[in-house]
């Protein structure tokens, strides 16, 4: 191993190392501790206590209901990006970086800021609903907030930029050249970009979708906000068992559900592996 990588493994390991695996692992040493419910006092031991309480279906309900909305938003997050980050990539020319800093200008402002202005938009006398009213669309406001659909569109927009960031970089790097090599050797402009432009940049869709997915997996602020308390995600619970003195439950939540994301994103990642080379050897022959 050269010094170079040497620098790079190092480097990687001092962020990884104090800013998620001993945080992970103080987290697996309290699910097996025991709390005193009076005094908030943990044992620590190896009692699986914490981990039988996962088995209640008020908290399988709040994990599956988390799955749903994380992945729609992973999915709308993709649909949205994707066009648009190929527009700024092949098509704003030399508008290229003020379309970059017009994406990112809106998160400059509090995050907190942004999803209470959310809530108004969407509110029952919001923009929206005023304006569906006044067309004749609606007779009545829609419940576009405190509950899933705000919560949803909430988490859309707050991690839309995860997803736009890789698919640009991945765009960009395509040079223009292979797309006109493939159109002068009679392919269409739709076989083109699904034969060439899609499995090069396949790499970035699935960067943005591990970044989106994974924290939305647990989204705590938008729920709170935007959810109006009344539609819960995992993550809240995960805060009100430990804001309860109930740490223990809340480590095995926490854990069991960093494991969950990890197994998934695995899983996900060998199957495209296995799908890229098999278009490798397919494009081979």
């Amino acid at each position: 191993m050269s010094g170079f990588h040497r620098v790079n493994l190092a480097l990687a390991l001092a962020v990884i190392v104090p800013f998620f695996l001993v945080p992970v692992a103080i987290m697996v040493v309290y699910s097996f501790g025991t709390q005193e419910y009076l005094t908030g006092q943990i044992h620590f031991g190896w009692s699986v206590n914490a981990w039988e309480r996962l088995n209640d279906s008020t908290l399988i309900r709040t994990f599956l209901r988390s799955v749903e909305l994380a992945s729609f938003a992973t999915l709308a997050c993709a649909v949205i990006g994707y066009p648009l980050a190929y527009f700024v990539a092949r098509h704003a020319g030399r508008f290229k970086t003020a379309a970059v800093i017009m994406i990112i200008a809106p998160f400059w402002v509090s995050f907190i800021v942004r999803a209470y202005a959310w809530l108004d938009i969407l509110g029952d006398r919001g923009p929206i609903n005023r304006a569906l009213e006044g067309v004749g669309l609606i007779d009545s406001p829609l419940a576009l907030v405190n509950n899933d659909i705000g919560i949803a569109i909430g988490m859309t927009y707050s991690y839309l930029p995860l997803m736009v960031f890789p698919l640009y970089v991945a765009l960009d790097r395509i040079d223009p050249a292979i797309l006109e090599s493939a159109r002068d050797l009679g392919a269409s402009g739709f076989t083109a970009f699904w034969r060439v432009t899609f499995p090069q940049a396949l790499p970035g869709l699935v960067g943005g979708c591990i970044l989106v997915w994974v924290p939305a997996l647990g989204e705590y602020v938008v729920p709170t906000i935007m959810g109006g308390g009344k539609s819960l995600m995992f993550g809240n619970l995960i805060a009100l068992r430990f804001s309860q003195l109930d740490w223990p439950l809340g480590a095995a939540m926490a854990v069991a559900m960093v494991t969950f994301a990890l197994v998934i994103v695995a899983i996900g990642l060998r199957l495209v592996g296995r799908e890229r080379l098999g278009a490798a050897d397919v494009g081979a022959t």
